[in-house]
């Protein structure tokens, strides 16, 4: 039987015997039912791939979910360790997975294989976004062979890889290998972060968070079979203050790292997403992700369209040869600037030195520094910043 997207069926069970006894379930029905929904439905541009049965007590779904409807972006929920088979749909623009600690499993690796041919079907012109927040996924792929569908996914497509405590990793880059319980501490926002800002501690709470380490391009088994191989991770968040003489057992140490290419966008955040304890920050981190992943509000009406949040909204290409549009909005005017800057934190060019009106704005780069000489290939930062704030986006020059 076909049915069309976004169609829930509502049903029940109902048996009986020889003796004319008749049992339902749910108890209730046909009063109450059980129903499934058919994926993806009509208008849903994100996904949220959740753990239910890690997230037993319901701390992380409704998080993702109160603060894609308080962003007005339509999405669909999928738990997926309830089946042995299924199949993520490519038509959502991003998908935000989570899972905890001991997931490397059979169903978790079912699970990397269908995230790893979700990001596959990206292209140049339609790319695909993955965010995966988890305290425990990248030390559980530690010591897997090559084979394995858990380390191709953060490998290949993260980047990024975990090293055990002794060989200067850890599980437990907060507190420590020796700590098993919940630690406070803080992670600061590293320049190129796409979410939060720049220089900022973000408090956490957390018992296990693995310290991982980004690679400078996708690993050496996966390198052919991945798109964009030669384009590295970006180390985004560092511990920073903990429980070792308030520093971090890992002071320093990377938590959190992103990928960005033309055909796809991942982000690897080495916590739950309730670990990061304020709700402001994580609905500042939700807002900045999705305005990294280009999705805007599902209802374009007047009346849903929040106020335009100043900052850059969009850098592309990138990477990019030889120019890059850099897209700006302005929630009042005033004076503004937008600066290139190498990966050694020294001025290459101004862009923008001026006073703007509020709205959309877009400045073009193309490559060459305040003496109008080519740049080499390599990254840069573009920093925005205004009298209330600044923003810092990375930029990858290919030749």
């Amino acid at each position: 039987m076909n049915m069309p997207l976004g169609s829930t069926v509502d049903y029940y069970f109902e048996a009986s015997d020889g003796a004319g006894n008749t049992a339902t379930l749910p108890a209730d029905a046909p009063g109450e039912t059980y129903s499934f929904k058919v994926l993806p439905t009509a208008d849903a541009k994100v996904l949220i791939a959740y753990s239910g049965t890690q997230d037993y007590n319901r701390i992380e779904l409704p998080i993702y979910e109160n603060l894609l409807t308080e962003l007005n972006i339509d999405y669909d929920i999928y738990n997926w360790e309830e089946y042995e088979n299924y199949q993520i749909p490519n038509l959502y623009q991003g998908i935000l997975a989570y899972a905890n600690t001991g997931s490397a499993h059979e169903k978790m690796h079912y699970f990397a294989t269908e995230l790893s041919s979700y990001l596959d079907s990206g292209t140049d012109q339609e790319p695909r976004n993955l965010w995966f927040a988890s305290d425990g996924l990248a030390s559980s792929q530690h010591a897997h062979p090559n084979s394995s569908s858990i380390r191709r996914l953060m490998s290949g497509y993260f980047r990024t890889y975990y090293v055990a405590t002794g060989l200067g990793g850890g599980s437990n880059g907060l507190g420590g290998p020796d700590s098993f319980s919940y630690e406070s501490g803080t992670i600061l926002a590293l320049p190129g972060t796409p979410v939060g800002t720049v220089d900022l501690e973000y408090p956490v709470y957390a018992n296990s968070p693995d310290c991982i380490f980004p690679n400078d391009a996708a690993g050496d088994p996966y390198y052919d079979s991945v798109p964009y191989p030669e384009i590295g991770a970006e180390y985004i968040y560092a511990f920073e203050d903990g429980p070792i003489g308030g520093q971090a057992y890992l002071y320093h140490g990377v938590a959190a790292t992103t990928v960005e290419t033309p055909s796809f966008k991942t982000l690897y955040f080495s916590f739950d997403f309730s670990q990061l304890t304020n709700p402001n920050h994580r609905a500042q981190w939700m807002e900045d992700l999705m305005t990294w992943w280009n999705i805007s509000p599902s209802d374009n009406s007047d009346a849903n369209i929040p106020t335009p949040r100043t900052g850059i909204t969009n850098v592309y290409p990138n990477p990019f040869n030889p120019t890059t549009n850099i897209a700006f909005t302005l929630s009042e005017p005033g004076n503004v600037k937008v600066e290139i800057f190498n990966i050694k934190g020294q001025k290459v060019r101004v862009l923008v030195n001026d006073i703007r009106n509020a709205g959309m704005h877009t400045v073009v780069w193309n490559g060459k520094d305040d003496n109008g000489m080519g740049v080499a290939s390599g990254v840069y930062y573009v920093r925005f910043s205004d009298r209330r704030s600044s923003q810092t986006r990375k930029l990858t020059m290919i030749k």
